[in-house]
């Protein structure tokens, strides 16, 4: 399932950060779609995602022939700066464990329905109704800077979602937490 991506989810999901130069781009684009392409074992749906982030950033780019745009807030439904930023770097774990601990968690938040170690991609169904929204976690490859993990949250009710900054602060406090017993 394609969503509306901002460039710093697309940079997540690539496992990238807004310092990476076009080189970069390309390899790490080249190395997830090996990983993911359905002919190698992997999912449809993260293929198409990290084709969809690689066209967004060479679309920003013009190819590769400019540097890639300062990074800006993320905004939540309603238009305002959310809290946080839609990628976080994690200097720790493998981003399979990653993605299991994040999925550990992520039971203490909501209904885990997904976990992708293949793709590295978690679902989570938060909030009650009518604001229930799904927070999908795409943790990337490693880079130098650590792990770069993407979130983004799609409303199933009928009332606006839950904002994203508190969904994932609440994630994230609950993982810091767990990482400190």
């Amino acid at each position: 399932m394609l969503v509306m991506m901002d460039i710093a989810t697309a940079l997540g999901v690539l496992g990238l950060n807004h310092e990476a130069d076009w080189t970069e781009v390309r390899a790490m684009h080249r190395a997830a779609i090996r990983r993911s392409h359905p002919d190698a074992g992997g999912s449809t749906d993260r293929a198409a995602q990290i084709n969809q982030a690689f066209g967004l950033l060479e679309q920003v780019t013009n190819g590769g022939r400019n540097p890639l745009p300062p990074p800006t807030p993320a905004k939540n439904s309603s238009g305002l700066p959310n809290e946080g930023s839609p990628a976080t770097v994690f200097g720790t774990d493998s981003p399979a464990e990653l993605l299991l601990l994040l999925a550990g968690v992520g039971h203490d938040v909501g209904e885990v329905v997904s976990v992708d170690v293949q793709s590295g991609l978690l679902e989570i169904i938060v909030g009650s109704e009518p604001r229930i929204a799904q927070l999908t976690v795409a943790v990337g490859e490693r880079t130098k800077d650590g792990i770069s993990v993407a979130f983004t949250l799609e409303s199933l009710g009928v009332a606006a979602p839950p904002p994203i900054g508190e969904v994932v602060n609440d994630l994230l406090r609950r993982h810091h937490a767990r990482q400190e017993r």
